[in-house]
């Protein structure tokens, strides 16, 4: 069940499951582990995409299974990771690598965490290996099998997290594994995972994210509950009880669909042993680990706006001789005209070479571009050129609006901005400056049109 309102396109579901049954515990301090109780960057090389995309199977109750994954069609695989991982009994079968066979080719892995006693006779352990080269998976829909997993208590099962590029721009893809276990109300720091925040670059625009889990939640007789939230932009999506060994004792695999929001620079995500109270209150929440995760979000591409204005600044007053008056426009081509004259002191700054340099989000309390192209959330533009002062050419200037919203004045609205800065091209000394809030007029910032769309 999702509690908050975070714009999700879509859930799948899968699982692996830890039962616990006392509070003995014992954390190993391999070397060799990318994060135990936390997870880790890899210590493996992360090739590039455009996206990312999770599948596995659970193999407790079986000697093989068969993993299928299915990715856009016509992309390049640039890269297939291997997880897998299980119980042992005692710390002395910790083993820092473990074979695995994949559709006929045994695969070595390196352990990548845990080696964690959580209960008397159960040490959760995962494993790593990069499987690109055997050329299991291509576009569209691939199977293949896996087998000769075992562990000592538990075997969890295997899943592979595939990075592909479409062609397209170049997404930010993240990656973090190891082995996070959590149980509710055991002992620090058993009781939680880790929370895991991934950061990028924020964009002017709403786009499409992606967020892949690898874990595992108590397969028994009984429904167990469990819960992990995914935040972004600051709203938090809970998803209550999607756990339980979906893809079979005792593994499940998460692909998540999100909206990253304009503006948001990263996302976190976070799995707990916890009832929500949702399908069966009152049942003892699972024990779980937490394997691996993937991110991907598609790169903000260049910020494209154009600029129509006019108006006044006349200290507060909407009539009578004016302070400031302006006009122009910016784009959407890089050529535009501006005009801004001093009426106090006589001095007037026109361009016919003006340019776009940013298009922004900030926060103002009034909307962007009212009516305008749906998810278009500009409501500042920076901008550059060439001028003449007073009818000497040569000038060098910067600027930049802010589109608060119409009608002026509305209750809610901040008022639209306007700022220049003239400057001597020899000396660098500003030589003409303005910037107000418009008491007349207006400021749009339209999205790119006709031929200069992303």
């Amino acid at each position: 069940m999702i509690k908050a309102k975070l714009p999700i396109a879509s859930l799948l579901i899968g699982t692996f499951f830890i039962l616990a049954t006392s509070s003995i515990l014992c954390l190993s301090k391999s070397a060799h582990a990318d994060g135990t109780e936390s997870l880790g960057s890899p210590s493996i090389p992360i090739a590039a995409g455009t996206g990312i995309r999770a599948a596995g199977i659970g193999l407790e109750n079986h000697l093989s299974g068969t993993i299928t994954i299915t990715i856009p069609d016509a992309v390049t695989v640039e890269q297939v990771i291997l997880y897998w991982g299980g119980n042992n009994h005692d710390h002395s079968q910790l083993t820092l690598t473990d074979t695995i066979n994949v559709e006929g080719a045994d695969v070595t892995g390196n352990f990548i965490g845990g080696d964690t006693w959580y209960a008397n006779g159960k040490i959760t352990v995962s494993y790593r290996a990069d499987i690109t080269s055997l050329g299991l998976v291509t576009s569209g829909t691939s199977s293949f099998t896996v087998n000769g997993v075992y562990f000592p208590d538990e075997t969890y099962g295997a899943g592979v997290l595939v990075i592909y590029d479409d062609g397209s721009a170049e997404s930010q893809v993240d990656i973090r594994d190891g082995n996070d276990f959590a149980m509710i109300d055991w002992p620090i720091p058993l009781d939680a995972t880790e929370l895991q925040t991934f950061n990028f670059t924020a964009s002017n625009a709403d786009r499409i994210g992606s967020v892949e889990l690898f874990v595992g939640s108590v397969y028994s007789s009984y429904f167990r509950p469990s819960s992990f939230e995914i935040t972004t932009g600051g709203t938090t999506a809970v998803f209550s009880d999607q756990l339980n060994s979906n893809d079979g004792k005792f593994w499940d695999t998460v692909n998540l669909v999100v909206t990253i929001p304009a503006g948001a620079t990263s996302l976190s995500a976070q799995i707990f042993s916890r009832d929500d109270g949702i399908f069966a209150p009152g049942n003892l929440p699972a024990s779980l680990v937490w394997m691996a995760s993937g991110f991907s979000v598609e790169t903000p591409s260049p910020d494209s706006c154009w600029i129509t204005t006019g108006g006044f600044q006349n200290a507060g007053k909407s009539s009578g001789t004016k302070d400031y008056t302006f006009g122009g426009n910016v784009g959407p081509p890089p050529r535009g005209s501006w005009e801004v004259v001093d009426h106090n002191t006589g001095d007037n700054f026109h361009s016919n070479e003006v340019h776009i340099v940013s298009c922004d989000v900030i926060n103002l309390t009034g909307p962007g571009q009212p009516g305008g192209k749906k998810g278009f959330k500009i409501n500042q533009a920076s901008f550059e050129g060439v001028g003449r002062l007073n009818h000497k050419d040569g000038y060098i200037f910067t600027g930049y609006v802010q589109d608060a919203g119409e009608p002026h004045g509305k209750k809610g609205n901040d008022q639209d901005f306007f700022s220049i800065t003239v400057r001597d091209p020899g000396t660098l000394e500003i030589v003409f400056e303005a910037s107000a809030t418009l008491d007349g007029g207006n400021v749009q910032i339209h999205p790119p049109t006709g031929k200069y769309k992303k």
